[in-house]
């Protein structure tokens, strides 16, 4: 009886610490962000239902000093709701486009937009390979933005735009080392199929009015399409590239660099999109509601070393 007493003053005092960190510090320092998950491919056998997150997404973030809450597909608009006003940013990965995805990543770029424009608040958000695909979409309010494009399983350079002299992403706070890295070393892995000329890029009113070009690269035809942007006014980023995989991803017999400055490169990246949110002071209502979403929770999964493209993977289970 005595212990049972103890620990649930103990979980009080607790939420009450938890509650005055929050509020003494105008910087986050315990930033929190959403990752999308998305259906699991038909193929890889699981359960109807069953979605995903590749760990290396989880420990690209966590390796900042982040944590991070897996976001479900298929849940209530006061689930997404909640999140949103909990979380401090979102990351939407790389994968294969649906319905559901692309519905969800809506709802957190639709409300990121609307609480910028009113309040001036920032909502981060990230987008990788498939994220950077969806972050065109979602702007241009149409799926038909894409090309077929060469770009599965292969390292390259980027090549700098004027644009990206004055960016937050690559303009000043990028070290000169890192940017030598980018622009002289293959240090980013890149496996996509659809891409987005650079042409198509800057000849559309609304996306170029929308983003900065800030990197573009050859794909494995040299051909250029646009492999890093920013958002012109919000606090939006996309790489069609894939910086977490450098330091995460161990497929044997593939092209991902691994070396020092390609993990500098994935380090800078991670770093960067962490100290966005870090201007974000949403937090949950308790420590209580915390633990109920934190990615503490699930475990995660051994997928080899020589058959998948993911070493580990997180799965939730309906």
């Amino acid at each position: 009886m005595m212990i049972k007493l103890f620990l649930t003053i103990l979980v009080i005092l607790q939420s009450k610490a938890y509650d005055t960190v929050k509020r003494v510090s105008n910087e986050n320092t315990r930033p929190i962000i959403g990752i999308l998950s998305q259906p699991t491919p038909y193929d890889w056998q699981k359960p109807n239902g069953t979605t995903y997150i590749a760990a290396s997404y989880v420990k690209y973030v966590e390796a900042t000093g982040a944590q991070v809450v897996p976001i479900l597909m298929n849940q209530s608009i006061e689930y997404y709701s909640h999140l949103f006003n909990s979380i401090n940013g979102v990351l939407f990965p790389g994968g294969d486009s649906t319905d559901e995805y692309l519905y969800v990543a809506n709802l957190f770029y639709v409300w990121s937009l609307k609480q910028f424009d009113e309040t001036q608040r920032v909502f981060p958000i990230w987008g990788t390979c498939l994220g950077f695909e969806v972050l065109l979409m979602l702007t241009r309010r149409s799926t038909d933005v894409l090309e077929p494009c060469k770009g599965y399983d292969f390292a390259t350079e980027l090549t700098f735009t004027p644009d990206a002299a004055n960016s937050r992403l690559l303009g000043s706070s990028l070290p000169l080392s890192v940017k030598n890295s980018l622009e002289n070393e293959p240090t980013t892995a890149n496996y996509h199929n659809f891409c987005i000329r650079p042409e198509n890029f800057t000849n559309d009113p609304v996306l170029s009015t929308f983003y900065k070009m800030l990197t573009i690269s050859p794909d494995l035809e040299d051909r250029t399409f646009v492999s890093t942007m920013e958002s012109r006014r919000y606090p939006i980023f996309g790489v069609q590239w894939h910086p977490e995989k450098n330091a995460f991803e161990w497929r044997v017999n593939t092209t991902i660099p691994h070396t020092k400055d390609a993990i500098d490169v994935m380090q800078y990246m991670a770093n960067f999109f962490t100290n966005q949110t870090r201007q974000n002071t949403n937090h949950f209502d308790s420590l209580q509601d915390e633990l109920k979403y934190l990615i503490y929770q699930y475990t995660p999964e051994f997928m080899g070393l020589d058959v998948s493209h993911f070493q580990q993977m997180y799965f939730f289970y309906k």
